[in-house]
């Protein structure tokens, strides 16, 4: 009886410290899941934060090639009225939340040329801001054509809340900043155009771009007439 006894107590101590075993891996497990939770969160966390400033910045990267591909290169261009006036105005016309230009792009065939004319806005509809290009000649006074000859539309930037354009000029030898340039009041195009936008978010960024010729000389489609 008394060696049945001690293998019983022995029996029991065994079961008691497996027991205490198994309640410690579970608890060093449980620890181990807490850790690789938090580490995970934290990664997806840190992985969705690369994301939108990525995306953020492809936003910027988008606009920068517009500001430097376009902007840049904005150049006067002469166009003659058929009205009983025959006038002559620099397709151009800046607002303050709008504007509308030519500009100079490379020409790698001889399909259009090597003119863009071309608008940028936000669509009030969707929230975007946007690029419009055309190869054919567009006159922001004639606007009615657009069905006809549409525009080729890049999407720029999304969530936009608005877009704010300043147009400077020279006066008495000093740069001037203005929100509005017409053809009425001027028959040249800005020395530079600085352009803010703002997101839902309530982020803003500018851009400043000097154009590639302001010159009142320097035009293209200019009419000269000559002495017979």
């Amino acid at each position: 009886m008394k060696v049945w006894n001690r293998n019983k107590k022995r029996r029991t101590r065994r079961s008691n410290f497996t027991l205490m075993e198994l309640v410690a891996a579970a608890g060093i497990m449980m620890a181990i899941a807490g850790i690789i939770a938090f580490a995970s969160r934290s990664f997806f966390r840190a992985l969705a934060s690369a994301e939108r400033v990525s995306a953020q910045l492809q936003v910027y990267l988008n606009i920068d090639q517009v500001m430097d591909g376009c902007f840049r290169n904005m150049i006067p261009f002469n166009w003659e009225t058929t009205d009983e006036n025959d006038d002559t105005f620099q397709v151009f016309a800046g607002y303050p939340d709008m504007i509308h230009f030519t500009t100079l792009r490379r020409s790698y065939d001889d399909v259009g040329g090597n003119l863009f004319f071309m608008r940028v806005y936000v669509d009030d509809q969707t929230d975007e801001l946007v690029a419009e290009y055309s190869k054919f000649p567009r006159l922001p006074w004639y606007e009615d054509d657009d069905d006809e000859f549409p525009y080729d539309r890049e999407v720029l930037a999304t969530d936009v809340d608005h877009v704010d354009f300043l147009y400077a000029g020279q006066q008495d030898s000093v740069v001037i900043w203005v929100e509005e340039w017409d053809r009425e009041n001027y028959d040249f195009i800005p020395l530079a155009v600085q352009m803010t936008v703002e997101w839902k978010n309530g982020t803003t960024e500018q851009w400043l771009r000097r154009t590639a010729a302001s010159g009142g000389n320097s035009v293209y489609g200019a009419v000269h007439e000559v002495d017979e």
